[in-house]
């Protein structure tokens, strides 16, 4: 090879390893055509959020938060009921007048109702309607078949305990802090998913400029082995030479071989990042980085990143969430503790109607005829104030001695000071890793052109040795020394090129949210929503009345 050709080769080499030009498809095995996709790292970031599973999971799961959403809502919406049946009984007779005939008794009955828990002050009310028709063999009935019909209105409200905040609004509010808290985790997770699809697009770009070096080293390394084999068969060198750069050319075969199953690891995993799922043809497409690095710029103000995150990173701000449900937990378990004080109130209006036995003498009397009132008749009674029932009064409970509740809250004060330290610590952790990625980006741009010089002194430096080798003043060991060095040198330019790219997108995605570490997931903790029925209040009634409904 003359020395025009080798600098031409060298400095095609040098040239492509400082731009990271992507290898051309002449430079792999050949290969059946297949379809290539020329992909800028917009695009990859696109096709990202649009179809990784993984975002997906966490996008789903806000939508899962949602419906907790509405779960703990549901405690607040009015509950209609309504019972329909018949009953019948036989009891036995218990005075003279009844001879020795059992009383039969056959009911009709319904009861409609509407009850609500209140979505403040924590007050129940309910409104019902009942009816009945019921017929007996009774001789001192005085209707048969006697019809009823009552309206009731009865309301519970709590005065200490429950008042400021029940069971039902600490779940509504912490449920809707975790729905907040799963829409900064997706964010989240979208800023995780990009920063690892930029750095698997550097590193495919940066895999694929590499078996373009390694293919170039190769052929340096086959020019020499043929330059050998001539000198050899003319006796000018000794076969040792030979031997020693046929080696060499093996080596740098086999060198080229693991690049190239390097950089199809690393163009599957960009896949992986950016494919629909449904699409798997996607794995036989050819991915073709076209983008090119941006180069060295300014070096970012760390300070200034730092404070911005202490506001704006997402992890920080689902931490304040955190402390928000402590602190909800603690309100909720403090009044958990006071007595359960309740006004209960109640109001009903009865009506009845029939057929009703008209009786005249003494008793049990006479029947000389029958009074028939219609239904209509009882249900107009039920809105008058004919025949009132009513009730209101208060009702007190207070455990006696230390309770479930003052444990609960021993535990809900330890966990609301763990979540402000956490927050703390989590404050520490952002400002360290910021400014480590800021120091990242300074030491990859130095390092990237102390690389590039150390390209440029490695290539001059072949160069030489080969002008040396040419007029016999160097030896093969010394040129493939040289090659080798080349090869290093460029191999450390790439490394160094997408050190310094992916210094930049991590310091880009740590101002907003933490990295993944090992075995992390994108979950995210979700409300645990607990089934509250809705009570019916009845009002107070002296035990034994019988006047409860």
């Amino acid at each position: 090879m003359n020395r025009k050709n080798f600098l031409q080769l060298n400095a095609g080499a040098v040239a492509l390893t400082a731009a990271l030009i992507a290898a051309p498809a002449s430079a792999q095995v050949a290969q059946p055509a297949v379809e290539t996709l020329q992909l800028t790292l917009e695009e990859a970031v696109h096709r990202a959020v649009e179809n990784n599973p993984d975002l997906a999971i966490v996008r789903l799961g806000t939508e899962v938060e949602a419906a907790h959403v509405g779960e703990s809502k549901g405690a607040f919406t009015p509950v209609f009921s309504t019972i329909f049946g018949r009953s019948s009984s036989v009891t036995p007779p218990s005075n003279f007048l009844l001879g020795d005939r059992g009383v039969d008794t056959n009911d009709w009955f319904s009861s409609t109702g509407v009850r609500q828990r209140l979505p403040r002050g924590a007050g129940t009310w309910s409104v019902s309607w009942d009816t009945a028709r019921t017929t007996t063999n009774n001789p001192i009935s005085s209707f048969d078949p006697s019809l009823q019909s009552g309206v009731q209105i009865a309301f519970s409200q709590p005065l200490l305990r429950d008042r400021k905040i029940d069971p039902a609004r600490q779940q509504y509010i912490i449920a809707k802090r975790n729905q907040e808290s799963s829409e900064l985790r997706f964010r989240e997770s979208v800023v995780q998913t990009v920063a690892a699809v930029k750095q698997a697009y550097w590193t495919l770009k940066a895999t694929v400029a590499n078996v373009t070096v390694q293919q170039r080293s190769l052929e340096l390394a086959e020019e020499l082995a043929r330059q050998n084999n001539v000198r050899v068969g003319a006796g000018q060198i000794p076969p040792l030479d030979l031997v020693q750069a046929e080696a060499e050319v093996a080596q740098r075969r086999e060198n080229l071989i693991r690049a190239r199953t390097a950089a199809a690891d690393a163009e599957d995993r960009l896949r992986r990042l950016i494919m629909d799922p449904a699409d798997t043809s996607f794995w036989r497409t050819r991915v073709d980085p076209i983008e090119e690095p941006a180069g060295r710029g300014p070096l970012p103000d760390v300070d200034a990143a730092v404070a911005n995150a202490l506001n704006a990173r997402y992890d920080i701000a689902r931490a304040g969430h955190e402390l928000e449900n402590a602190r909800t937990n603690v309100e909720f378990l403090s009044n958990q503790r006071l007595p359960d004080v309740r006004l209960e109130t109640s109001f009903r209006g009865s009506g009845l109607a029939g057929t009703q036995f008209l009786r005249t003498g003494g008793f049990p009397g006479i029947v000389t005829g029958t009074l028939n009132r219609s239904f209509g008749d009882a249900l107009t009674q039920a809105f008058t104030p004919d025949y009132p029932t009513w009730s209101l009064g208060v009702t007190v409970s207070y455990p006696l001695g230390r309770s479930y509740e003052d444990a609960s809250l021993a535990r809900a004060q330890v966990e609301r000071r763990q979540a402000a330290q956490r927050i703390a610590s989590l404050r520490l952790e952002a400002a360290e890793t910021i400014r480590q990625a800021g120091r990242q980006i300074q030491s990859a741009a130095e390092r990237v052109d102390a690389a590039r010089a150390g390209a440029t002194l490695a290539e001059q430096r072949l160069d030489a040795e080969q002008r040396r080798y040419e007029v016999g003043l160097s030896t093969t060991f010394l040129v493939t020394q040289a090659q080798r060095d080349l090869l290093q040198a460029q191999v450390n330019l790439l490394q160094t090129t997408l050190d310094h790219e992916s210094s930049l997108v991590n310091f880009e995605a740590v101002q907003q949210a933490p990295p993944l570490a090992a075995g992390d997931t994108f979950g995210l903790r979700g409300s645990n929503i607990v089934l509250l029925p809705t009570p019916a209040p009845r009002g107070l009634f002296r035990t034994g009345t019988g006047t409860g409904f």
